[in-house]
């Protein structure tokens, strides 16, 4: 899918929706989009679509998301809110050596998406923040050994 489609599918099925802090949410993905390469704009403007329910895989694929796109979506979406810390970066890791094109997407948007979230940080009710400065961390760690492995197998599937 192209970045101008998913943007306004994006802007259609967020209009109105607002983050625990009462902010609107499409202010966080403007800002996640902003902070991805070009070629993860697609999954950054619908990061948050899978997991705010407003449309679904099926839905998604109908609207032309590639494989890639969508398995990156996949591995951004919490379908099962946590306030545990060990939960929360366990999924991080699962995005940081994530492997091929829809890892890479994946990594790309989360770590636009904690950026964000460190410097907009949202008040939530029950007190719990995920511990987004370790996330970074795990992040850009994980992107460099991954991106080392990809290339160590490249290497060794041309031989």
């Amino acid at each position: 899918m192209e970045p101008a489609r998913a943007r306004a599918l994006a802007e259609r099925l967020h209009a109105g929706e607002r983050d625990p802090s009462g902010r609107p949410l499409l202010d966080h993905i403007r800002r996640v989009v902003a902070g991805t390469p070009a070629e993860a704009h697609t999954v950054a403007w619908l990061h948050e679509a899978l997991e705010t329910g407003a449309v679904s895989e099926r839905g998604l694929l109908e609207e032309d998301v590639t494989s890639d796109q969508l398995r990156a979506i996949r591995l951004l979406t919490v379908s099962f809110p946590t306030r545990s810390d060990v939960a929360y970066l366990g999924r991080v890791v699962l995005i940081a050596h994530a492997a091929g094109r829809s890892g890479r997407l994946a990594r790309m948007v989360k770590v636009a998406d904690v950026r964000d979230r460190l410097r907009h940080p949202q008040r939530r009710r029950n007190g719990w923040s995920p511990p987004y400065t370790r996330a970074l961390g795990l992040l850009l760690a994980g992107d460099a050994a991954t991106s080392t492995q990809e290339i160590a197998l490249s290497g060794w599937a041309e031989q």
